[in-house]
Formats: structure tokens, C-alpha cells, sequence
């Protein structure tokens, strides 16, 4: 029985050991210390314990109200950053367009023409090489066969894209260079080879009807032909990537990138002649 006695008493003393090695390990816890004063004013009740619950309780509910004004701002913070970020990335396509639209104010004109300036309101995903539609329409003095190119940034020109075969009030539609119903007189730069570029449906046009003792290159530059009832005379229209070795009928063919693919095509400019 007095062993029994004994064995009780010693695990009461190690509980309130373990217990007040967790007060001490927790004294600088506001919840912790709550805890100890609730504790001790239920042991012993008096005017210090209770002052002491109240203070616990009134530095935990400012704890609590500062992790929530945290969270406010952190929220707020973030959705202002959000702004800035969106902000510079409308500033940096802005700037963009900006800079080309002043290239393309800085160009030479070209002599007894209008330039009517559009921005390319639809280019669908399946008939990218084939057709888009531009903001501007017979409203601004458009109509049918007009040429319509772009400013290209690697030559700082203006290059050949397509030419208007849909007229309406407020908008048009563009068949491009490189739609597979298109043809266009071309000839190589500084060569004074005249041949023929056909359409692709891709960036690449096939150029036929070069002569097979024609010494034509790979990098050889294409420009309009005086042939063209569309484009201006000397206008860039690709480069040649590729010749075949095949010849037939005298003739040999090659494949080249037109120039407006290296950019994306955004603004685009309608040549309209002076009456």
C-alpha cells in the first residue's frame, strides 16, 4: 500500500515536471502564457492572475489581428504588382507598335500614291497563308486590287503581302502573295532574271520559269516584276532558299520565304493611287 503511495506521488511530480518544462519552454507564447494564467487563476484565484488573462488574451487577439492585416496587405500587394506587370506589357506592345508605325512614317514614299494605314482584324489559324481581314473598308477610299504590303524590320522597306479582292464598308479582305491561287511576276535582284512566283499555301512561294543557264543562288533576292499590274516595279518580295536540279522545258524551279513572315503581321498598309 505505502509502495503503491509512493509510485503515485512520483508520477505526479514527473507530470507537473514535463508541465512546467513545457511553460518554461513556452513562456514567450502568447497562447502558452493564456494558458498558464487561466491555469493558475483556477488554482488560485486573485486580482494578478486575472490581470494576467486579460493581458494574455488581449496580446493574443492583436496577434491574431496583425497576421490578418498581413494577409490584407500581402493580398493587395500582390494585386498591385499584378497591374504594374500587365501595365508594362500593354507599355512594351504599345512601344512596338510605335516604333513601327514611325519607321513606316520615316519611309520614302512611294510617288503618286496614298498610304492608308489598317490593322488586321482576323487571320485564321487554318487559312494563315491564304487570306486576312484588315479595319478598313470602301469608307477610307478602299476597293477591289489594291496592293496591300507591310514594312519588313530586316530591310526596312516596305515588302508585298496580297492584294484586296473583298470591299466592304468598314473592312476588307486580303488575299496574300502566298495563298496557291496567287501569282506574281517576279524578278531576281540585280540579275534582271524575270520568272514567276507561285503560291504555297505556306511561307515558301515556288518560283518557276527560270531559264536552266540562269545562275541563280540560294540567298538571291526576289523583287516585283515591271510585269506586275499590282505592285510597284522593285518591290522585295522573298528570298530563295532552294533550287531544284530537275529542268524541264528549258526551265528550272525554286522555292523561296517571303520577307512579311519574319515579322507578325499586325499593321499593314494599302497603296491607294492619286486620282
Amino acid at each position: 500500500m505505502y509502495q503503491r503511495q509512493i509510485t503515485k506521488e512520483n508520477s505526479v511530480f514527473i507530470i507537473l515536471i514535463l508541465i512546467g518544462f513545457f511553460f518554461v519552454i513556452g513562456k514567450f507564447s502568447t497562447p502558452v502564457n493564456l494558458i498558464k494564467s487561466f491555469i493558475y487563476y483556477i488554482s488560485y484565484p486573485n486580482l494578478n492572475a486575472a490581470n494576467d488573462i486579460f493581458y494574455c488574451v488581449d496580446n493574443f487577439a492583436n496577434n491574431i489581428k496583425s497576421i490578418v492585416c498581413m494577409r490584407q496587405e500581402n493580398i493587395l500587394y500582390k494585386r498591385k504588382n499584378q497591374e504594374l506587370i500587365d501595365k508594362l506589357r500593354n507599355y512594351d506592345a504599345i512601344s512596338q507598335k510605335y516604333e513601327e508605325l514611325s519607321k513606316l512614317l520615316k519611309l520614302k514614299k512611294i510617288n503618286n500614291t496614298v498610304s492608308v494605314f489598317a490593322r488586321v482584324l482576323v487571320r485564321e489559324s487554318d487559312e494563315w497563308y491564304r487570306w486576312l481581314i484588315i479595319d478598313k473598308g470602301f469608307n477610307d477610299g478602299l476597293y477591289n486590287e489594291l496592293p496591300v504590303v507591310m514594312f519588313n524590320k530586316n530591310k526596312d522597306n516596305l515588302c508585298a503581302v496580297g492584294r484586296i479582292i473583298e470591299t466592304y464598308k468598314n473592312s476588307a479582305k486580303v488575299i496574300l502573295i502566298t495563298n496557291s491561287v496567287c501569282m506574281l511576276p517576279v524578278e531576281i535582284k540585280d540579275k534582271n532574271i524575270n520568272c514567276l512566283a507561285e503560291g504555297f499555301d505556306s511561307n515558301l512561294l515556288k518560283i518557276t520559269y527560270i531559264p536552266a543557264e540562269a545562275d541563280v543562288k540560294k540567298g538571291d533576292e526576289l523583287i516585283v516584276s515591271g510585269l506586275s499590274s499590282i505592285f510597284h516595279k522593285g518591290m522585295p518580295v522573298g528570298v530563295i532558299k532552294s533550287i531544284t536540279n530537275a529542268i524541264s522545258r528549258d526551265f528550272k524551279t525554286a522555292t523561296a520565304k517571303v520577307f512579311f513572315e519574319s515579322n507578325i503581321i499586325y499593321n499593314a498598309v494599302i497603296l491607294v493611287p492619286k486620282e
